[in-house]
């Protein structure tokens, strides 16, 4: 059963101007979103409303709702248990956005927005029946205990940050544990990097399987200043080793790519050797892995900007969704990628240096 303790993250969200009741229809509409983009053949709208708004009443509401009925009826909609976790990932991800803005101008309230983001990942490892997986919840435990004992051999870990896309490498040094957080020494671009962002990745090595991604803010430790890293989360895959360098454009150039079935208007995110990301407001309905044609803009191709794709897989991205394609570029169109990466790299790396303070 969900216990008292387990949903105390979403009973105890509001801050004095927070109107928790008008909240709802925001959720049963990121519900429907998120639903509508994994399903090609959904229920009626008004059936799926009456399916979640009594999930949002039981979350947020404290009412008598029966949870366990509740998600069951939910695990029945969607049958597979990869659409399910895809399902509440998304809608969380708008919702969590959305609870965000609620604080804006407001006094108060922003402590509640971590123990919300706690409470979304361990209703969703629940809901998609991974509670019964232990190491979810002592993970935390065991990667202190890990950088402890690595701390008092004096051994280093590798750290990552990818600003801009170009990943930030180097190692880094355990300063201090305790039992909910962790201070380390970086390299002064590697600090700055991962205060700009907010995060940096502990790379996987021998005493803990997978990457690592941490909060970081700045501390003072014994007259010195570091890193002190604490929210740890687990990455089940290792999306941050790639085998190319993935760069943003230093602007959104617009990128158009034509379908069999119809014709895309999008913007660039990023790029590497062997793949682009671009992004839309809108919805496309495209099956991955079929031949395309991406039309790249001049600033990164010169005239020979016409190349092969295949979408890989689309996602939710901030009010509206990411498109990720496989490229093949020809030799000439690899050189000249190669050197715009190149450039491109320069500038980031110039930017982030310029940041030192």
């Amino acid at each position: 059963m969900v216990t008292k303790a387990f949903l105390n993250g979403f009973a105890s969200l509001s801050h004095p101007h927070f109107d928790i009741k008008a909240f709802r229809p925001i959720f049963i509409k990121a519900a429907w979103k998120a639903y509508t983009d994994i399903e090609h053949t959904p229920i009626s709208q008004s059936r799926f409303q009456n399916l979640i708004g009594p999930l949002f009443d039981a979350l947020f509401l404290e009412t008598n709702q029966k949870m366990e009925n509740i998600l069951h009826e939910i695990r029945e909609l969607l049958v597979d248990q990869n659409r399910i976790e895809h399902f509440f990932s998304d809608t969380f991800y708008i919702v969590l956005n959305q609870y965000i803005k609620s604080f804006y101008g407001k006094i108060g309230g922003w402590e509640k927005i971590a123990p919300f983001a706690s409470a979304i990942e361990q209703f969703i490892a629940y809901v998609a029946e991974r509670s019964d997986d232990e190491s979810l919840f002592i993970f935390e435990d065991a990667l202190i205990n890990a950088l402890e004992m690595l701390r008092q051999r004096s051994q280093s870990i590798t750290v990552l940050n990818t600003y801009y896309g170009v990943p930030i490498q180097f190692p880094a040094h355990i300063i201090h544990t305790d039992t909910q957080s962790v201070i380390l020494r970086v390299h002064p671009l590697q600090k700055t990097a991962a205060l700009l962002q907010n995060g940096i990745y502990l790379l996987k090595n021998t005493h803990f399987i997978h990457d690592v991604y941490a909060s970081v803010k700045p501390i003072i430790f014994k007259g010195e200043h570091f890193l002190e890293l604490s929210r740890f989360d687990q990455l089940k895959t290792s999306l941050f080793h790639r085998q190319s360098i993935r760069v943003h454009p230093l602007k959104p150039y617009g990128l158009t790519i034509i379908h069999p079935s119809l014709t895309l208007q999008t913007d660039v995110y990023d790029i590497s050797i062997g793949g682009i990301a671009v992004t839309s407001k809108d919805f496309y309905s495209l099956s991955p892995f079929v031949d395309v044609l991406l039309f790249f803009p001049t600033e990164v191709m010169g005239q020979i900007g016409e190349m092969q794709g295949q979408l890989v897989f689309k996602s939710a991205y901030e009010g509206g969704y990411k498109y990720h394609f496989k490229i093949t570029p020809t030799l000439q169109q690899e050189a000249e990628l190669s050197k715009y990466i190149a450039k491109r790299e320069q500038e980031i790396i110039k930017k982030l240096r310029d940041e030192i303070v």
